[in-house]
């Protein structure tokens, strides 16, 4: 009949058990499953990145379009803006030295503020000051 094998594991050889090697692969997978919420985390901080940098951009559209603008007229001036790129608010207000006497003379303050609620329903705003010689 067939003769059996047997396998004789020299003295001395060096190498990884299969238990080893298994033992190895829970450890590392459970590491791994540990850095998963820091992944979820960071992609909600770039979510709010995004949304801050939307709303910068937009604030900064108007501004620029208030600044060459030669007249910006009646003072004080109010602007309403609903839903901007689906998700965005802005509101705009201009005023000089008859409406507020802590501006200075023959300039106008423009004020641009952006709101929008995120994803998990909170409510956020940025608001941004620009001033302009007359």
């Amino acid at each position: 009949m067939s003769k059996i094998r047997t396998l004789k594991v020299a003295k001395g050889e060096k190498g990884f058990t299969l238990i080893e090697v298994l033992v190895a692969m829970i450890v590392l997978a459970i590491g791994i499953l540990g850095l998963a919420p820091m992944l979820v985390i960071s992609m909600q901080g770039n979510q709010f990145s995004r949304e801050i940098t939307e709303a910068t951009y937009l604030a900064q559209d108007r501004l620029e379009q208030l600044r060459n603008q030669t007249v910006i007229s009646p003072i004080p001036y109010s602007e309403y803006s609903f839903s901007l790129n689906g998700e965005y608010t802005r509101t705009v207000d201009v005023s000089d030295r008859n409406v507020d006497n802590s501006i200075p003379p023959g300039v106008y303050r423009m004020t641009v503020n952006v709101s929008w609620i995120d994803k998990d329903g909170k409510s956020h705003s940025s608001s941004y000051i620009s001033y302009k010689a007359k």
